[in-house]
């Protein structure tokens, strides 16, 4: 008898890696030969509502067949885990959706009545192998195959490891071995993902951060969990649509999620342990400096006037060109650090850090109280904190020079991603939130033109190189274009630091009564 109302499996622990050139048949030569899997054939085909409400809700709902059989799964990501996906199975009759099935799941509310029809299909060769090792069983599966969405189709050539029993930590053990046998990146894409993308719904477009849930609840661990999940999805996601096309957002959008990691690591500091912290810093720090260039001369092209603003000359022209050669050459270097084997192993190791690290064990009572306690009372200091050191090396503005600015301006990126992470932890005072984070994008976004003029000089300087002459004198017109403003820019960020010095703080321990409050924080001149 067929079920009528799905099961709901315990949360899968899964890794899935993107398999590089030769990875197949390194592994099948070294660990996994074919004569010892299991063959499987798999056609599935997901559905939706016109609009997307499923995915939009995080949710996957299948048909698959796999012989004679057909399974109904839907999927969730279970409470935000990079690994875990919460999952409720049915076998039904044929190849048609049994809406009745899903009685007594959260996706009814989702659909909310709308019609639900086929969105794409995934065919896929599976060979599985059960690998072993002491109480330890992880079933691995090389997935061979084509997702297809209308008349596009796109190629799957991945492995999964599904821990069946035994540790977490005996998971990325094993993923670490086979890393090391083969060219293997981490994917945090699910094929129901890929589908999408196929089917229109994202097209390339980058992949954006979310907005955290953090809120008066959330214990310590689970804010920091949240946050550098979060975070570290981005800069996959994007490293995956960098190798697809040379696209400014994409780029730009995976250094917003390095900067959020690191951001992150600074809140949570207190609570890390100091060698993952100290490996975290290091590696993400490695992955900016390799972007960093390319960026740079985005911003530089991007401000750059085009020929219908000014007459166009053969210098100008010429030196627009070695920008554009620079800018190739500043993408060949982003894409072989994000195909590098050192990137793939920063996205293992700091997935594995965030999910089991030593962090999660320390035994000493204070770090254990940061964890286990309110996000709230973690992050109340850490405000504070970031929130003193805008305001202090803001003091006479005006005076400061090139560096301090800079430096002022990436404290203020700290305390605006704290002040995002933390915020609704915080619901007391939402008009006061409003205010502060309001002032605070201003200040950060007139510190940021005054950095790009910064900037330009170093980026027009970097394309000349020793050349000078006509090419020179073209590149020094174009700085001169784009800083020409820089004394008025200046007057504005200096501005947006006093509105910002007089916007009290939202934040407060969790057990201070509202009334009791007193919110306010040092103010300095800004001149």
């Amino acid at each position: 008898m067929l079920a009528r109302s799905p099961a709901k499996a315990a949360p899968e622990l899964e890794l899935k890696f993107q398999l590089g050139a030769g990875a197949l048949e390194a592994l099948r030569a070294e660990t996994f030969p074919l004569d010892r899997s299991t063959l499987a054939r798999l056609h599935a085909v997901y559905f939706d509502t016109p609009g997307h409400a499923l995915r939009d809700g995080g949710f996957s709902l299948r048909v698959r067949r796999r012989g004679d059989t057909y399974i109904q799964t839907l999927k969730h990501r279970a409470e935000g885990g990079l690994f875990e996906r919460d999952e409720w199975e049915t076998e039904v009759a044929g190849p048609d959706l049994d809406l009745a099935a899903l009685a007594g799941t959260p996706v009814l509310a989702t659909i909310g009545g709308a019609a639900l029809q086929p969105c794409f299909t995934v065919e896929v060769e599976r060979r599985i192998h059960l690998w072993t090792h002491g109480r330890t069983r992880v079933e691995v599966s090389f997935d061979t195959g084509l997702i297809v969405a209308g008349g596009r189709q796109e190629p799957i050539d991945e492995m999964e490891l599904e821990l069946v029993s035994g540790p977490s930590k005996a998971l990325f053990a094993l993923a670490r071995k086979l890393e090391a046998q083969a060219s293997l990146t981490l994917s945090f894409e699910s094929k129901a993902e890929r589908g999408y993308r196929l089917a229109g719904h994202d097209g390339v477009a980058a992949l954006r951060a979310q907005r955290t849930a953090v809120g008066p609840r959330t214990t310590g661990a689970a804010a920091f969990q949240l946050i550098a999940r979060d975070a570290l999805v981005q800069v996959a996601g994007n490293a995956g649509l960098l190798q697809r096309a040379h696209n400014p957002d994409v780029l730009h959008q995976m250094r917003v999620g390095l900067r959020r990691l690191r951001a992150g690591l600074v809140a949570f500091k207190a609570m890390l342990d100091p060698a993952g912290l100290n490996a975290a810093r290091r590696e993400t720090r490695w992955l900016a400096g390799e972007l960093a260039e390319a960026r740079d001369i985005d911003v530089f092209l991007q401000k750059a006037a085009t020929t219908d603003e000014i007459d166009e000359s053969p210098g100008r022209a010429a030196f627009l060109r070695a920008l554009r050669i620079a800018q190739a050459e500043a993408y060949e270097r982003a894409l072989a650090a994000v195909r590098s084997a050192r990137f793939r192993a920063l996205l293992l190791s700091l997935g594995e850090w965030i999910e089991v690290g030593a962090w999660v064990r320390l035994a000493n009572d204070a770090q254990r109280g940061l964890r286990e306690g309110s996000a709230a009372a973690l992050a109340a200091p850490v405000l504070d904190r970031l929130d003193r050191h805008v305001r202090r090396r803001s003091h006479k503005f005006m005076r400061l020079d090139v560096d301090a600015r800079h430096d002022l301006r990436k404290q203020a990126k700290k305390l605006r991603y704290a002040a995002a992470f933390f915020g609704e932890a915080f619901p007391r005072h939402p008009k006061r939130r409003q205010r502060y984070v309001a002032a605070l994008r201003i200040l950060q976004d007139r510190l940021g033109r005054l950095n790009d003029m910064a900037v330009a000089r170093a980026v027009a300087m970097g394309a000349v190189g020793h050349r000078s002459g006509e090419l020179g004198f073209a590149a020094g017109l174009e700085v001169g274009r784009l800083i020409g403003d820089e004394e008025n820019v200046a007057k504005a960020a200096n501005a947006a630091l006093k509105a910002f010095h007089k916007v009290d703080a939202f934040w407060a321990a969790p057990d201070d009564r509202a009334d009791d409050i007193n919110l306010s924080r040092p103010r300095l001149r800004s001149v």
